[in-house]
């Protein structure tokens, strides 16, 4: 390789060895063939799709009981879609429970809901792995209950119809999202029926854009079969007609024909999520199942405007939490919160500290009653379920979640405790073992690589997120022009920074006052950033931290 100015074949290979891919495996890495496994190979599929299909026939009103987030609220539609295309929608009811009054997981209140409709079967989609005495409840009351989820088992399952979960049987993808898991159902449910119905062959394709939006939302390892879900999705995101989406895109100026895994994950689905925690999640719901543009319309400037509120919330809290950890020695897995913080919000909250700080962050608030409520965001080699699992019996009220992320109850005389019962917790696990661990690889490079002939080679990788982090470049020894400040606070930094292959403008949102101290004109610095796409066209470097 050139070593001042590598071409575009050259940093591609470098990147092949950086991420292990060989000739063998590249080709399937880089162009991932639409290949899923059987979905009767989860060991209650048949069960499941043989009861749908018998509502369906004798006129039963359906459940659907989806978690309110940017997984279970896609997953509900992905389900939705499916009795739409059937024609029996107008008997299929939809339950999302309200985060601040019910919090997560399948209620005694959201079971009465349905029951109240006449609902004789219920499908819960991203929940209900672990709520044991809920649908034991529904069941003695002539519900069935299907449970599809992923988050991570008990020894016990519920007593359910159904079952239908990436860890019960022998389905290859284990770490699947619950729009995944909905996703199952349905093509084993087409596979089965489709031609009594009238469904088109590959009907279901067109559910792919809500299962890879939900799989690169819901932090799921982006490798095997995730990967497939992730890259198809966005295919068909960016031929989407669901005018929900159409709608917020355009709102938000986001190119369908481009759109890319940022755009969903940093533009979206914050915006899905701002309904569940600043309203009601049916917003998120309505929109990605309407038909009217005008509802749609109404519901996208609502969600701008909560975001907008959600934002000033977040920044709030993390400045706050940032004057906390200043004086404190920090162990693997840090536990912060007040009373004064709001549950809703934490999951942000704890995703922007472990950023930031480098360690596994529980963040926890007052839901009332004199009960915790908080969000964890976990580094790689952490396991969220599994250390909350294996805290002293009783101190959690509740707790769910997989590797990456999960949500947890507390009473206020044990949350001084849980840091340091987590800490010990943590020395009895071993490390998450898998093929989903990252793969960081940190290439020293010359600024010379910001064109967009580079930037097509780093996005043959994508899509990134977990279990596939984008690639961060070095860039050593680099001379600083000038620089400027932008935004509505002026809190974020531009610069012009040159080496002897050429110049670049990087930039960084958030600008702290040590990065603004060093990154100065004529100064020079050293760091590791990403490329991408400028605002004015051309290519910009985004500074992830200083060396």
């Amino acid at each position: 390789m050139h070593p001042l100015k590598p071409t575009p074949d050259e940093l591609k290979q470098r990147l092949l060895e950086h991420y292990k891919l060989t000739p063998e495996t590249q080709e399937a890495f880089l162009f991932p063939q639409y290949e899923l496994a059987d979905p009767f190979l989860f060991a209650d599929m048949d069960r499941a799709i043989s009861r749908i299909h018998e509502a369906i026939q004798s006129g039963e009103h359906i459940g659907i009981y989806a978690d309110y987030d940017c997984d279970g609220i896609p997953a509900s539609v992905v389900l939705l879609d499916l009795f739409k295309k059937i024609g029996v929608a107008d008997r299929v009811h939809v339950y999302i429970p309200d985060r601040h009054d019910e919090g997560y997981g399948v209620s005694m209140v959201g079971i009465d809901a349905l029951a109240a409709l006449g609902v004789t079967l219920m499908l819960t989609v991203d929940v209900g792995i672990t709520a044991l005495a809920e649908v034991a409840d529904a069941q003695s009351r002539s519900i069935d209950v299907i449970v599809t989820d992923h988050h991570a088992m008990l020894e016990i399952l519920p007593s359910a119809y159904a079952v239908v979960h990436p860890m019960h049987g022998l389905y290859s993808n284990k770490d699947a999202c619950g729009a995944a898991v909905a996703f199952y159902v349905v093509r084993a449910f087409v596979m089965r029926y489709a031609s009594e119905y009238g469904i088109p062959d590959g009907w279901e394709k067109w559910l792919l854009d809500l299962v890879g939006f939900a799989t690169l939302s819901d932090m799921v390892p982006l490798v095997g079969e995730n990967r497939t879900l992730a890259t198809y999705g966005l295919m068909v995101m960016r031929k989407t007609k669901r005018l929900g989406l159409r709608t917020l895109f355009a709102a938000n100026t986001l190119s369908m024909e481009s759109l890319v895994e940022q755009d969903l994950t940093f533009t979206v689905a914050p915006r899905l999520n701002a309904a569940s925690r600043m309203a009601t999640p049916m917003l998120a719901f309505e929109l990605l199942a309407t038909d009217d543009f005008r509802r749609a319309s109404e519901i996208v400037k609502t969600l701008d405007e909560i975001n907008g509120e959600r934002k000033l919330l977040v920044a709030r809290i993390v400045k706050d939490a940032h004057a906390r950890l200043e004086s404190r020695e920090l162990p693997d897995i840090v536990v912060i919160g007040d009373l004064t913080w709001r549950p809703a919000v934490l999951g942000l909250v704890a995703n922007k500290l472990q950023e930031t700080y480098g360690r596994s962050f529980f963040v926890w608030g007052e839901a009332g009653d004199g009960v915790i409520k908080g969000s964890c965001r976990m580094l790689a080699a952490h396991h969220a379920a599994h250390l909350m699992q294996a805290v002293p019996e009783g101190m959690l009220l509740h707790a769910g979640g997989h590797q990456a992320a999960g949500g947890f109850a507390i009473s206020k005389d044990q949350v001084h405790f849980f840091e340091a019962a987590l800490n010990t917790a943590l020395t009895t696990l071993s490390a998450p073992q898998d093929d989903s661990q990252e793969i960081a690889p940190v290439l020293p490079m010359p600024l010379s690589i910001a064109t967009v002939r580079h930037y097509q080679t780093v996005r043959s990788f994508a899509p990134f997120g977990v279990g596939n982090p984008e690639p961060l470049f070095l860039f050593k020894q680099v001379t600083v022009v000038s620089t400027k400040k932008f935004g509505k606070g002026r809190e974020h930094l531009e610069c012009l920074v040159e080496d002897i292959t050429g110049s670049a403008t990087a930039f960084t949102f958030f600008c702290t006052k040590e990065l603004a101290a060093r990154v100065v004109p004529d100064a020079t610095i050293s760091f590791t950033g990403t490329i991408e796409p400028g605002w004015r066209g051309g290519m910009r470097i985004k500074i992830k931290e200083l060396c």
